[in-house]
């Protein structure tokens, strides 16, 4: 038995093929949607045949923090104790393992655990170079660059937009720059900014919706609250300086803005009070040390600050 644990659904995914390798009998199961019951007595079932069978079992997230009926738990010990030889069940999960748990105790002493960490710069430069070489693509240093930059080194992004490029070419070539900035995560970038425009036009249905998109595709939470924090304190300035007699030439020069984006800034600011933008900074600056210092849930956090704002 394994369990593969991660952010990472692409690393997880390598790591369940380079135990599988060649073999065709693997079903998967979903802990969202099957009990552990149902996984134990899929393991404990051997066909006529006596063939070896791979058992993908998904969001296993009694290793996590989460509660798990003792009962459910109660069978996964005794499976534990006298699994079935021809059966080999990968656990995969995606939340943080809670390390202090008996099942987890249990499990590691006798199983092997295979953590996915993020992946370092030139982790990923090799990665991108190696996948596109074993699809016959050629692609630079700068290209790749830019393809890290703009998917946030998101490795899960990073290759669901280098399938993308693939399908754009057609056929094997090299992969230009110019081609790249045109198709790469442009819906990924336009989306971080509907969310800030959604969270600061107080437009709630759609900024928790875009949100929910964006945590679907491991959009790491610290840049949206850095976007956040860039316009609250935009507004702040804008309203400050305005307020102290400053004319608008004046504050767009001063803050390095364009006319029309005081104008904009100044509507944004008609639903705000100028205590309420510096009591947001603050509560951002207090979320981002949290996250940070690993004390808080990324998604959480944010979303409990963005029922304050609302």
């Amino acid at each position: 038995m394994y369990l593969i644990y991660g952010e990472s659904y692409r690393l997880i995914e390598e790591e369940i093929e380079k135990i599988i390798k060649e073999n065709t009998n693997v079903i998967t199961m979903d802990l969202n949607v099957s009990s552990l019951e149902d996984v134990i007595r899929e393991a404990t079932y051997v066909s006529m045949f006596q063939e070896k069978k791979f058992l993908i079992v998904r969001n296993a997230s009694f290793f996590t923090s989460s509660k798990t009926k003792e009962e459910d738990l109660d069978i996964l010990f005794k499976y534990i104790e006298n699994p079935i030889a021809l059966t080999t069940i990968l656990f995969t999960s995606y939340e943080k393992i809670d390390a202090r748990k008996k099942i987890y105790k249990e499990f590691s002493k006798k199983y092997k655990v295979i953590s996915v960490g993020s992946l370092s710069s030139n982790d990923l430069m090799i990665k991108i170079r190696d996948y596109c070489f074993y699809n016959k693509f050629k692609i630079d240093n700068e290209t790749i660059m830019y393809i890290m930059t703009a998917c946030m080194n998101n490795y899960d992004l990073i290759y669901n937009e280098l399938n993308k490029i693939f399908l754009f070419y057609h056929e094997p070539q090299k992969i230009e720059l110019r081609d790249v900035r045109e198709i790469v995560a442009k819906s990924l970038v336009d989306n971080n900014f509907k969310f800030v425009e959604a969270v600061i036009d107080k437009n709630a249905r759609l900024a928790l919706k875009i949100l929910d998109d964006l945590f679907v595709l491991k959009v790491d939470p610290i840049a949206l609250i850095m976007l956040l924090a860039r316009e609250f304190r935009l507004m702040l300035s804008v309203s400050t300086l305005m307020r102290l007699g400053m004319r608008k030439k004046e504050v767009a020069k001063k803050l390095g803005l364009q006319d029309w984006q005081i104008d904009k800034i100044e509507r944004e600011n008609t639903k705000y009070y100028e205590t309420d933008l510096a009591e947001f900074l603050k509560e951002l600056s207090l979320i981002d040390y949290k996250i940070k210092s690993g004390e808080g849930d990324k998604y959480l956090e944010l979303k409990t600050f963005l029922l304050r704002v609302f």
